[in-house]
């Protein structure tokens, strides 16, 4: 870690001076001898200090996280002399007790020459730090008299750990909410200047609640404690309660013991407070006492609650209203940013949007380890950890309750926020004080299926206050007439109900903002929906969206999808011109209605910095065409540089818009280009440095692809970022002429009806997948050549596809250039519609290394070969053989049983296949999936009464017709 200057102050310049001043050295030893004079108990108004003293040498549960701690506190590849480690997690998590286990590690104290240990807490006081380092660094023999000169305690720690590898611990480190981060930063940079006389492999441990303070602090390493098991948890109570002795508790005890520990959300500090319980309770019935008051939280919450006391108010407002959702509750980001946005929590400041400064909000929640990040497929998930959710309980049975799941009481009449599981309805009674309610969340039922459910009266009759109201698991076909009171609502979620028509007084409520009915089946909007002028949020089918009338009414609208232009004023491109606040994707539709390009700069897509996908779309049906007004209308539809996907469809133009020959789109990864069928040479997509992906689609009059395309006056390598290149129905490309480098970046290359091609593009040196597929269906990442290549430590996966390119595909059966054979050096899969490519000179020769094949759609193919027979035998490296689409196919090759290295085998689609061959399946084999083959199949592979099970009985992995036969442990 390398800390700035701290700001200069006098005192800071005379710390500085350079030893050859007179009297300086003298000064030093002055200084030093003055501040190892300090008191050796300092007295603190801090609430709880921890020290470095640890009662046992075991740490239960985190045996993985201290190796690793200690490892990476002993390494020496940082290149800071000092490097700084961080723990982070909830309070009550253990990052003390790891860090105290770690700070008396015999390899510790071996490697470091002098170690300190110092409890911040949330009073940061830069002297009182500064002389608890002192004292820790020096020797006891000095007497202290006390010093308040916060520079001359610096010069003596500086002084005190030159040269020495030190480790320091700064134990429950927080963040000041009254102070800005620079400040903040600047203070501790100021305070730990002094550490930077240590010798290289000096470390600093961090344990804080907060991930920003770790990154304040330009944590190299962070490790994030999560809960214990509950296995664990039990050992902690055990320990805690028999001091490591061997007494043994009694079954019966243990099994409540343990029903303790799975309340304790995996919390040590929990753990240790059910011990202190425990400890002098010996009966079955003190202990069931225990379990079924649950009162550790009592105890517990005080420790816990000054995380919620340490944050700024809009953040406790935030936190607090999670808590109306159950425990485990998997928040959207977008959906719960959007509640706090409608209850008025976030703030707006004046030039960001709300939705940022939401997003900062939950960030901040987050650094401060209220929420962990799950990641589910492409969804990220915000979760509260339990114990914090205990917290959000806790602060918030004022305002916020929940009905159903848990025990609940009597709700206050100061409630403000409520939801209800549908399962509960039956508690809604005319005891709760319905008209202070601002949130009303309806949440499915966890015990019975959803069900079409009628919300009481009493409910409907007093909800003029409500800003949220979510609907969504109400099997309802009606919006209720009572929500036409809700004047305040700002948000309103009826998204999957049966709701079929909405009424026109939604249009009066004019403060709403978010609006969800996806997954409703209307067939239109009410008509003056352009009167929600605060509408933010609209999710809806597009076609009805694209159908507003007047849509630029709507200025604070984030999302349109779909906008399509007519002649009418109410639709024309203009109407985009208003919509300011527009993000994500754009599609404009019909753009062949703007006649002129001052029309189409109304649209003001320049200043639109917040899209990132553009898709420009002429129809391809057109009559008349002006090619000059369709290039100045394009060349006027110039969009933001941030832009970082376009598509350009069924323009008519020739020459390219200048801000597509420009580095304009300097940002741009994506370019589709498709049906512009007048385009007779590209635009130089070569000097775009971001573009990945390119896409060329239906250019029929695009001949050949020379250096116009790799922009010719740049210094740069063309297309240095290039990825994936698409010819897709180019009837008149014959050649792609190039004379410097391979596009050394390419992964996969899709050629597909280029009938008149006769030469590959330019190839980098190793592709690992070839693909020729009768239908041009193209998969890049094929699941098991990704398996097969992770394991022998390549790390992409890439593909070529060649269909009914005749000329090309020829090409494989004649001589090669060196250069196009070594592009082939590393291939490993194919994907055919035809065997006979496998014995082209070019492909035969690497056959051996081949790991998967995949045979489709070869409706023509019976059986297969002699030739095909020798092809496969030479497949001595293939792991996956998959033989799908093949209609007439009715026996599998003979050699199939002599791939030993075979893994998987998958028949997919072969409806006239009856058996497997005749002899058994090679031994190598862990998983066969059999789909959509002739029923005699099936049934000739039964579980042990089939005739061919005894040829597959082997195999952990046996999938047939999606039911899954047997699936031994060693494939779990």
């Amino acid at each position: 870690m390398k800390w700035k200057n701290p700001v200069q102050t006098r005192a800071a310049v005379a710390q500085s001076a350079p030893s050859c001043i007179p009297g300086f050295a003298t000064k030093v030893a002055s200084g030093v001898s003055e501040a190892l004079s300090l008191p050796r108990n300092i007295r603190s108004n801090n609430r709880y200090i921890m020290t470095s003293s640890i009662a046992h040498g075991k740490i239960t549960g985190r045996d993985s996280e201290a190796q690793r701690l200690v490892t990476t506190l002993l390494s020496s590849h940082d290149e800071n002399p000092v490097a700084v480690v961080s723990v982070i997690g909830v309070g009550g998590i253990g990052k003390t007790a790891l860090a105290q286990h770690v700070y008396n590690t015999t390899r510790i104290t071996e490697n470091f020459d002098v170690r300190m240990w110092i409890c911040v807490t949330d009073l940061f006081d830069e002297l009182r730090i500064t002389k608890e380092m002192l004292e820790s660094a020096s020797s006891s023999r000095f007497r202290h008299d006390g010093t308040t000169n916060f520079n001359r305690l610096q010069v003596a720690l500086k002084a005190r750990l030159a040269s020495k590898r030190f480790f320091l611990v700064l134990d429950d480190v927080w963040n000041n909410h009254n102070m800005t981060m620079a400040i903040e930063q600047e203070n501790w940079q100021k305070l730990l200047a002094p550490l930077q006389a240590g010798a290289k492999g000096s470390k600093i441990l961090l344990t804080t609640r907060s991930r920003m303070v770790a990154e304040m602090l330009q944590s190299s390493y962070i490790i994030s404690l999560e809960a214990l098991l509950v296995n664990d948890c039990w050992s902690v109570i055990k320990t805690s309660m028999c001091d490591e002795t061997n007494h043994t508790i009694d079954s019966q005890l243990e099994d409540i013991g343990r029903k303790i520990a799975e309340t304790l959300s995996g919390l040590p500090l929990a753990a240790k407070v059910v011990a202190g319980r425990l400890k002098c309770k010996h009966s079955v019935d003190e202990w069931k006492q225990v379990l079924q008051r649950n009162a550790v939280w009592e105890e517990i919450m005080p420790i816990l609650r000054t995380s919620y006391e340490n944050l700024p108010a809009h953040l406790k407002q935030c936190f607090a209203y999670c808590s109306i959702f159950p425990r485990d509750w998997e928040f959207e980001s977008e959906q719960l940013i959007l509640l706090w946005i409608a209850q008025g929590f976030v703030h707006p400041d004046g030039c960001r949007r709300m939705e940022d400064i939401g997003k900062e909000y939950l960030l901040n929640l987050c650094n401060r380890s209220f929420f962990t990040i799950q990641n589910k497929e492409f969804v990220s998930y915000y979760v509260m950890p339990p114990v914090i959710y205990e917290l959000a309980k806790s602060v918030a049975t004022e305002e916020c309750f929940r009905i159903g799941g848990d025990e609940w009481t009597r709700i206050p009449s100061s409630v403000r926020h409520l939801s209800v599981h549908l399962d509960s309805l039956l508690e809604l009674d005319e005891t709760i004080p319905y008209k202070n309610l601002r949130t009303l969340i309806f949440l499915t039922s966890r015990t019975v299926a959803p069900i079409k459910v009628s919300i009481p009266q009493v409910v409907l009759d007093n909800i003029q206050s409500l800003r949220v109201l979510d609907l969504s698991p109400c099997k309802m076909d009606r919006l209720p007439d009572r929500i036409r009171q809700c004047v305040h609502l700002r948000y309103l979620n009826v998204s999957s109900t049966t709701i079929n028509t909405l009424p026109e007084y939604l249009c009066k409520l004019y403060h709403l903002q978010v609006l969800n009915l996806s997954g409703c089946r209307l067939e239109k909007l009410p008509s003056r929906m352009n009167n929600l002028v605060n509408l933010r949020h609209l999710t809806a089918a597009n076609q009805i969206v694209s159908a507003i009338t007047d849509i630029g009414r709507l200025k604070c609208l984030q999302r349109l999808p779909i906008f399509k232009v007519t002649r009418e004023e109410t639709h024309k491109i203009a109407q985009l011109g208003h919509l300011h606040e527009l993000q994500g994707s754009l599609q404009i539709r019909n753009l062949e209605n703007v006649d002129t390009p001052d029309e189409a700069k109304e649209a003001v897509l320049h200043k639109k910095d917040q899209l990132s996908m553009l898709q420009l779309m002429w129809a391809s049906d057109r009559d008349e065409v002006n090619a000059n007004r369709e290039e100045d209308v394009l060349e006027a539809l110039q969009p933001h540089q941030n832009l970082k996907r376009l598509d350009i469809m069924g323009w008519m133009g020739v020459k390219s818009p200048s801000w597509l020959e420009s580095k304009w789109l300097s940002y741009l990864e994506l370019i589709f280009l498709s049906g512009c069928n007048a385009w007779e040479q590209l635009p130089p997509l070569g000097q775009l440095p971001s573009v990945r992906t390119i896409w060329l689609q239906r250019l029929k009059m695009l001949r050949q692809i020379g250096p116009e395309a790799y922009g010719s006056g740049s210094q740069q390598v063309p297309f240095q970022s290039l990825e994936e290149l698409v010819l897709d129905d180019m009837p008149e490309l014959s050649e792609w002429l190039w004379s410097g480098q391979t596009m050394r970046n390419v992964r996969n290359i899709v050629i597909k009806d280029c009938e008149k091609l006769q030469a590959l593009p330019p190839l980098p040196p190793n592709f690992t997948e070839i693909t020729t597929a009768r239908k041009g269906y193209w998969v890049p990442y094929h699941h098991d050549v990704k398996l097969a290549h992770a394991t022998t430590g390549r790390s992409s996966v890439s593909s070529l596809c060649i269909f009914n390119c005749p000329l090309l595909l020829a090409s494989f059966s004649s001589p090669m250039t060196n250069e196009i054979i070594a592009s082939f050096g590393s291939l490993r899969s194919i994907i055919t519609d035809q065997m006979t490519i496998l014995r082209c000179p070019l492909i035969r020769e690497r056959l051996e290394l081949i790991e998967s094949l995949e045979i489709q759609d070869c409706s023509e193919m019976t059986s297969f070969s002699t030739d095909d027979d020798d092809v496969l035998r030479q497949l001595k490296s293939l792991q996956s053989l998959c033989i799908s689409g093949c209609n007439s196919l009715q026996s599998l090759p003979s050699t199939l049983s002599g791939i030993e290295s075979l893994y998987k085998l998958v028949l997919w689609n072969c409806p006239e296949l009856e058996s497997l061959t005749k002899e058994p399946l090679p031994l190598s084999l862990r998983k066969i999936e059999v789909a959509l083959c002739h029923p005699l199949l099936k049934e000739k592979l039964i579980k042990e009464y089939g005739v061919d099970w005894p040829k597959i009985a082997h195999i952990p992995w046996i999938e047939i017709e999606g039911e899954i036969l047997q699936r031994l442990k060693t494939e779990q």
